[in-house]
């Protein structure tokens, strides 16, 4: 199950890797911008979700956001594998008791960061790598139960996991395409090397899926 909680413009071509890139029977669904009915009719057949960005806030209280959280606290007594992506990140660190807020005064920062990733099973040892980014909210304080597992000189808390379920976040878009740059204006030249990174993370996330 991939979870587009786009207020503004859906990430289709995102969507359209993630599919590419799995064997698994992938639905799409936009709570934001076409409601609920979708992930109803979906939520007894789930094998693993991913939760996309988003413009909204963890603290904004929208009923779709209301919803998006019990079906999260439902596939974590389940241990079914969970991989939060920007707002998805932040939504994974608010319902699970840690902190989100504000980083940067004023506006939103955007564009290519080097992030530093610690060992982890799910893609192996240490190591470091460009990562897109474009967000103004992040994890300030990371919840019980989980460790930080990529670290940043902008951002302390860039990616996180569940000491004891598949739980996985990440800051920085690891699903970003071509196209999820431009839409956003972010002013990168040759971002291949930064897709491969991210995308790499992404795709052992769902082959570990079973």
């Amino acid at each position: 199950m991939v979870i587009d909680p786009a207020v503004i413009k859906p990430a289709i071509e995102s969507y359209n890797r993630i599919v590419r890139a799995t064997h698994h029977h992938v639905t799409y669904h936009l709570p934001a911008l076409h409601g609920l009915t979708s992930i109803q009719q979906m939520r007894d057949n789930i094998s693993g979700i991913i939760v996309m960005g988003s413009a909204s806030s963890v603290h904004d209280g929208h009923t779709w956001q209301e919803a998006i959280t019990e079906l999260l606290l439902e596939a974590f007594d389940s241990n079914i594998p969970v991989m939060g992506i920007c707002y998805g990140h932040q939504l994974l660190a608010h319902i699970c008791g840690g902190k989100v807020g504000q980083l940067w005064e004023g506006k939103k920062e955007q564009g290519r960061r080097n992030v530093q990733l610690m060992e982890n099973p799910l893609w192996g040892a240490a190591r470091s790598g460009p990562m897109i980014f474009s967000h103004q909210e992040g994890v300030t304080q990371c919840p019980d139960g989980f460790e930080i597992t990529a670290v940043s000189d902008m951002v302390a808390i860039d990616g996180f996991a569940s000491k004891t379920k598949p739980i996985w976040g990440f800051q920085t878009h690891i699903e970003a395409t071509q196209a999820f740059i431009d839409d956003h204006g972010i002013p990168i030249k040759n971002p291949q090397e930064a897709f491969t990174f991210g995308h790499r993370i992404l795709d052992n996330f769902i082959l570990s899926i079973a």
